[in-house]
């Protein structure tokens, strides 16, 4: 196959691109053009067609998951960043890269709407899409460097291989200096990437002075800067699942006709031999689904959307082992701080244990208000604790009381 044809797309201008084709070594090849899709359609057949979107319209993120199996992954991406899109996740597709020891495991998101609408765009000009890559991801990153791209009035950041962001050029410092605090490992340097007379006035002077700053001008368009650094972007290829482009048939069907009717014939008696059977395994995967799903309702009385309660379940069970981040270890770091004072008061029986947003609450009842009032000056001489009554009530010599317990400082 001839040379690839790289082509940045921005869906806010669905009719029209930029292109150049580049050779295996990462070189362009041609000029760098700007035109409608179909000016691009006459240079694009015979070609592998990459598409470099804008990546205003992808959500790019990096997250810790508590396996490496990635079917499993692909499954927990959507809970584990729900929080963090205003949209509905089932409104999202999502891809996953190779996990870093640091950084966790690349995520890129877009909308399906927007997925469909650029692949129909794409077919009615007759282009063929081989893979459509976030541009933010496309810029050289290296262990001890940061990149930064400007382009039509947007900053493109990678910290890391496949790690990436997208801002505007006015908050690109606030970006910076905050990424750079919470960095266990900063950048030996950061390089600075713009269109050769538009030197950015982006208050680089703010950012941390011992790191280095670079500035790199390129040419026309910033095509000149992903073509060497794409290549290593695909396995956040977008295209991929039920995206996946189909393989371009080689017009040798008729060689294999006989061996796939005889496929077919032996697939239909397989399932017809096997189709009680698979009406009763599915049969009772009904059932057991029902009954995850009555469990989880039990187990977690405060969870009001149930999509997939297995998973759930999961992430719920693997937060209270501490496996899942601060809030796990919040919950285990103050039942140890307070077990010791509870077991020690005899006329006290803890009820319940609620925990959310790093506090705990205990539920108890004792035989007199003085009690749960002794259990409270008890768990305050640990000075890593904070604690109060939020209430107490006596009834027929039971006295129930709640304490709510949190981390000093927190």
């Amino acid at each position: 196959m001839a040379s690839t044809l790289l082509l940045h797309y921005d869906p806010a201008r669905p009719d029209q691109a930029t292109w150049s084709h580049v050779n295996n070594q990462g070189e362009l090849t041609s000029r760098i053009t700007s035109g409608s899709l179909e000016d691009a359609a006459t240079v694009a057949q015979q070609h592998k067609v990459i598409v470099l979107l804008d990546s205003s319209s992808v959500h790019l993120n990096h997250v810790q998951l508590p396996t490496s199996n990635r079917q499993k992954m692909l499954r927990a991406i959507p809970y584990a960043l729900e929080e963090q899109l205003a949209e509905d996740i089932e409104d999202f597709h999502f891809v996953i890269g190779k996990t870093d020891p640091h950084y966790g495991t690349p995520v890129a998101g877009i909308r399906k709407d927007t997925i469909e609408s650029l692949l129909a765009i794409f077919n009615q000009a007759g282009i063929s899409i081989d893979a459509v890559i976030p541009d933010a991801i496309c810029s050289p990153a290296a262990p001890d460097q940061w990149s930064v791209l400007f382009h039509a009035g947007k900053a493109l950041v990678q910290f890391q291989a496949l790690i990436g962001s997208v801002i505007d050029t006015a908050n690109l410092p606030l970006l910076l200096q905050a990424s750079l605090d919470r960095s266990v490992d900063k950048p030996e340097k950061i390089v600075f990437f713009y269109l050769d007379g538009e030197e950015p006035d982006t208050a680089l002077d703010q950012i941390d002075t011992d790191i280095e700053i670079i500035k790199v001008a390129y040419n026309t368009h910033p095509l000149v800067v992903f073509c060497g650094e794409f290549d290593r972007a695909k396995s956040l290829n977008l295209l991929q699942g039920k995206y996946k482009p189909r393989r371009k048939s080689s017009g040798q069907w008729h060689r294999w006709q006989l061996a796939a009717s005889l496929a077919a014939v032996w697939l239909v008696l397989y399932a017809g031999i096997n189709l009680v059977e698979l009406n009763s395994l599915k049969q009772k995967n009904a059932g057991l689904g029902l009954e995850i799903e009555n469990i989880y309702k039990k187990s977690f009385p405060g969870s009001k959307r149930i999509v997939n309660p297995r998973v759930q379940m999961e992430q719920k069970l693997n937060e209270l082992r501490g496996g899942g981040g601060p809030q796990g270890s919040q919950f285990l770091a103050l039942l140890t701080e307070s077990v010791s004072a509870i077991s020690s008061q005899k006329d006290i029986e803890v009820q319940s244990i609620d925990f959310r947003n790093n506090r705990m609450e205990i539920g108890l009842t004792g035989t007199n208000l003085q009690s749960v009032e002794t259990l409270n000056n008890q768990l305050n001489k640990n000075t890593r604790l904070k604690t109060e009554i939020t209430s107490a009530t006596s009834e027929k010599n039971i006295v129930k009381g709640r304490i709510r317990l949190q981390r000093s400082g927190s």
